[in-house]
């Protein structure tokens, strides 16, 4: 039993040496129950099986929960906008191009909308890198 009990750990150390040229984090609780498994196979080996399974189970949770799911909602540029509300900064032209001001940032916008210096308006989309909006 003590054998096999080093053996598991070893091919833990292996399953999680993998990750570092394998990326994706997919193989981190398999290596984990692994090493779970080598550990308590030498102290209790009745317990061992269940507490691999335990320590995988656990693992996986804890990945999806704290890297998995983190930065999915991350939005860059322009994008972080959408739905927000800003406020014209000047009348737009008669191509529907203006000037908007959202969060202490100026935009380029453009709106079917006849827009006026001073009016709030609604970020509804990107087009390019000018923020679409209309009246709020």
């Amino acid at each position: 039993m003590e054998g096999l009990g080093y053996f598991f750990i070893l091919v833990g150390f292996i399953v999680m040496a993998l990750e570092t040229v394998t990326p994706g984090l997919y193989l981190p609780a398999l290596g984990i129950a692994l090493l779970i498994y080598g550990v308590v196979l030498l102290i209790l080996p009745q317990y061992a099986f269940i507490s691999a399974i335990i320590s995988g189970i656990i693992t996986i949770i804890l990945l999806n929960k704290f890297v998995y799911g983190v930065g999915k909602d991350i939005k860059i540029g322009a994008e972080r906008f959408v739905g927000k509300i800003g406020k014209a900064v000047e009348d737009f032209d008669e191509n529907g191009y203006g000037w908007v001001e959202i969060e202490n940032q100026k935009w380029l916008a453009k709106s079917d909308d006849k827009i006026k210096n001073g009016d709030k308006v609604e970020i509804v989309g990107i087009e390019g890198v000018s923020l679409i909006v209309k009246k709020a």
